[in-house]
């Protein structure tokens, strides 16, 4: 997910499904959801475009608030300029986790993690 992506939809372009994140409140937690490819024999009077997995969940130790995204670079740390920030905040332990995106294509430096 990257800022032109949702320019397009403002456009009426036709374009890949979004990514979903949800709130987990009291399972202390933030979901990420993409989408899928839809199979026809379990889904043959489903609405298509509803077919999603879960892509990763964040647990906190804390209760989520709304989480929020963004477009601007975070900070001065090194990142891919235009991708979706998540802001996640975590109220008991007063900090906002902030995940960026970025292009799965890019080689990573090894720096020995």
């Amino acid at each position: 997910p990257n800022k032109e992506d949702s320019e397009g939809a403002k456009s009426g372009k036709n374009q890949a499904r979004p990514l979903i994140g949800i709130a987990g409140d009291c399972a202390e937690a933030a979901y990420i959801l993409r989408p899928v490819a839809s199979n026809k024999d379990t889904t043959e009077n489903r609405d298509q475009s509803t077919n999603y997995a879960l892509m990763c969940e964040i647990e906190t130790g804390a209760t989520v608030g709304s989480i929020g995204i963004g477009y601007d670079d975070f900070a001065n740390v090194e990142q891919q300029s235009g991708y979706a920030k998540i802001y996640i905040p975590c109220y008991e332990q007063n900090k906002i986790l902030v995940f960026a995106m970025g292009d799965k294509n890019v080689e990573e430096e090894d720096d020995g993690w």
